[in-house]
């Protein structure tokens, strides 16, 4: 991954892969983790996290105006549910992205802000499909360029 995008995305990757049953975690969702904006999935009731920017802005931090961007990108991901079990399953799903992705510092490169929660939004709109699903904000001010190895 060359661009600072990719960078912070690879990261924000790695800490999603933890989201496993065997790591603790109330789901499977981090064994299929996507940068893909449009993931494929065969089966549509599968399990999976997908981690995307959405927007970059001028950085709000005085000190980092010159050298930053702030970067929002979303974490969306989905989970098996029917009707029965829909709102423990989401809830389940918000508290794996939120405990995979706090604490993680150092799989952020340096000069990386590390990424600070914003929101989230259900997607249960979708119960009848047979999943339901969760997209996160975060936010993270990001070097211009990649920095130099």
């Amino acid at each position: 991954m060359s661009g600072a995008r990719s960078q912070l995305l690879g990261a924000v990757e790695t800490a999603l892969k933890r989201i496993q049953k065997a790591n603790g975690f109330h789901t499977d969702a981090g064994l299929a983790v996507t940068l893909e904006p449009t993931p494929e999935k065969e089966d549509e009731a599968e399990q999976f996290v997908a981690a995307v920017w959405t927007s970059q802005a001028r950085a709000s931090d005085v000190a980092l105006l010159r050298t930053h961007r702030l970067t929002t990108f979303r974490v969306v991901a989905k989970v098996p549910a029917d009707m029965d079990d829909a709102q423990e399953h989401l809830d389940e799903l918000l508290d794996d992205i939120e405990r995979a992705m706090e604490a993680q510092q150092t799989l952020y490169p340096k000069g990386y802000e590390f990424p600070r929660y914003q929101g989230a939004e259900s997607l249960a709109g979708q119960i009848a499909a047979g999943w339901v699903g969760v997209a996160v904000t975060y936010t993270s001010h990001i070097p211009i360029r990649r920095p130099a190895a």
